[in-house]
């Protein structure tokens, strides 16, 4: 039975794969060190902005060297973290600021929104039909608000031409919410100890999340109601 909850990357990305009848991944495009495939099948091939290695190809996931429609299933997990522009996160102490020491992040929430549309476009242009690109993203908060990205990628990745096929959440023992660089001595939002796995398919949606339609028609009522007043019911 493969369950929407897992505790592991390597728990979850296994699930997907068997789910979903991947035996290995087209391409990891956002690559690193490799750290999801220590004990999976390596992804046939893999790019990075910044590679670790000669196996690795130098791309950004904003424009891949890869034909129109030449990939079945595309493994991406791009940075979450908003470090601001000085990035003095770096010399912080020991111990702290671990995951923006970790993974390099965005300057601001736009220049993450910017990156993940332009690239959520790139892995449709390189997708085939009925392809599967699997996103790993988190929620985060940063100058004291929350940004619920996965909710953004979503309608994102409809609005490209994705059906957004299943959603899986990551938990952790310990907190994994977005670097924000500032102490704050009163809370405001519950932390983060969870991220997500998005598949999405290239196919056709299969369900309709524009409601663009409903709200005009309800403006237009609300409007007519404010001109001539409620209607008398039959």
């Amino acid at each position: 039975m493969v369950k929407s909850v897992y505790t592991s990357n390597f728990d979850a990305i296994k699930n997907i794969m068997g789910l979903y009848g991947i035996e290995k991944f087209d391409l990891d495009c956002t690559y690193s060190k490799g750290n999801f495939w220590k004990d999976l099948p390596s992804p046939t091939y893999k790019s990075d902005i910044y590679p670790i290695n000669e196996t690795v190809i130098e791309a950004s996931s904003e424009n891949l060297p890869f034909e129109d429609n030449s990939m079945k299933s595309i493994m991406w997990d791009p940075p979450f973290v908003i470090v601001g522009s000085g990035k003095s996160y770096k010399n912080d102490k020991v111990g702290s600021s671990i995951i923006a020491k970790r993974f390099e992040g965005f300057g601001t929430y736009d220049d993450l929104t910017s990156n993940y549309y332009n690239t959520l476009k790139e892995l449709y242009r390189i997708t085939d039909k009925g392809g599967f690109v699997v996103m790993k993203c988190q929620d985060t908060v940063s100058g004291g608000k929350q940004y619920f990205s996965h909710v953004m990628v979503m309608n994102m990745a409809y609005q490209i031409g994705f059906y957004p096929r299943d959603l899986f959440i990551l938990t952790s023992n310990v907190r994994v919410n977005a670097f924000n660089g500032t102490k704050w001595t009163k809370q405001y939002h519950a932390r983060k100890y969870h991220s997500y796995f998005w598949v999405f398919e290239k196919v056709k949606p299969k369900v309709q999340y524009d409601l663009s339609k409903s709200i005009s028609q309800d403006l237009e009522v609300n409007q007519d109601t404010l001109i001539h007043g409620p209607q008398p019911s039959n």
